[in-house]
């Protein structure tokens, strides 16, 4: 059980985006599931669906989403089914796999978040739109399901590399940006379902182009992330060793005692606090000493 723990543990500990988001995903909908079956035994009807409906559901009219802003974020964590939830999540990471080695973890959150936000407010301002024609208003009152931020990180990757190419289905290559096009189009045999997926689309592409222009729309995001990452990894206890060293034992250039005691291996929150810096600026912005602490703990013998 305590090995489960840490695994579920680790991607937050070492800022692994991806994993952590299809994680939080998997979680909600196991919560909902288990809440409802619960749930059954003290009340009538289908309880986890008056949860979700009440709590996690984007509701598109006005008068009623102003009463319940939060679910702009809860609505692309949470799903009804779980073929929606596996097709969503393999989607996120084909895709998210790209971006997140492309520009880092960081970013594939902004991503994440940015695209669900504001495909949400999209399409609660095109609902309450067509609400003064009703003739013409044939889309769903509400939204569930990570798609539409799922949306945002595959467009995302289209521009970031628009000629990277999948072995589709083991069978052929084809480029990213065709299999983008053809799921955003495919989507519009829904109206709901399209109007979603195009506002995530313009998310994610619009993200990458301010980026390039070296605007970040993701910064907030970004400190509210660090705070999140600070609850999962303790900060690590200072040590000092009480050795003493001759002064023959001090070479010239300075070496730090991983070099000069056999016996010394990193902690774990060490070695935990290194691989959080290489997650987000990469094996080459690690000093020496690092490097060295990094090295030792992979040759610690349990």
């Amino acid at each position: 059980m305590a090995n489960f723990l840490d695994d579920i543990k680790n991607p937050f500990r070492r800022g692994n985006t991806l994993v952590q988001l299809m994680l939080i995903n998997g979680i909600v909908f196991l919560s909902l599931i288990l809440t409802g079956i619960i749930l059954k035994f003290f009340s009538e009807g289908n309880v986890i669906n008056k949860i979700i409906n009440d709590n996690m559901l984007l509701i598109a009219p006005i008068k009623e989403f102003i009463w319940k802003p939060w679910t702009l974020l809860t609505y692309c964590f949470t799903h009804y089914s779980f073929w929606h939830l596996l097709f969503n999540m393999l989607t996120l990471f084909w895709f998210g796999t790209l971006v997140q080695e492309f520009i880092g973890s960081r970013k594939l959150l902004n991503i994440y978040i940015i695209g669900g936000i504001f495909s949400g407010l999209i399409y609660i301002g095109i609902y309450n739109l067509l609400s003064l024609t009703p003739q013409v208003n044939n889309i769903n009152s509400s939204v569930l399901g990570a798609s539409a931020a799922v949306c945002a990180v595959m467009f995302a990757a289209v521009t970031l590399l628009p000629e990277y190419e999948f072995y589709f289905f083991g069978l052929f290559l084809i480029k990213i940006k065709y299999i983008a096009w053809f799921f955003l189009l495919l989507s519009f045999i829904v109206p709901s379902s399209g109007i979603s997926h195009l506002g995530g689309a313009l998310a994610g592409y619009s993200y990458i182009y301010l980026l390039r222009k070296g605007i970040d729309l993701g910064s907030p995001i970004e400190t509210i992330g660090d705070w999140w990452s600070s609850l999962w990894r303790p900060k690590p206890k200072m040590k000092i060793p009480q050795r003493k060293y001759s002064e023959s034992t001090v070479s010239s250039k300075g070496l730090s005692n991983t070099n000069l005691d056999p016996n010394y291996f990193p902690d774990q929150d060490e070695v935990d606090a290194i691989l959080d810096k290489i997650g987000k600026s990469g094996y080459e912005s690690l000093t020496k000493e690092e490097k060295q602490k990094l090295y030792r703990a992979s040759q610690r013998k349990d």
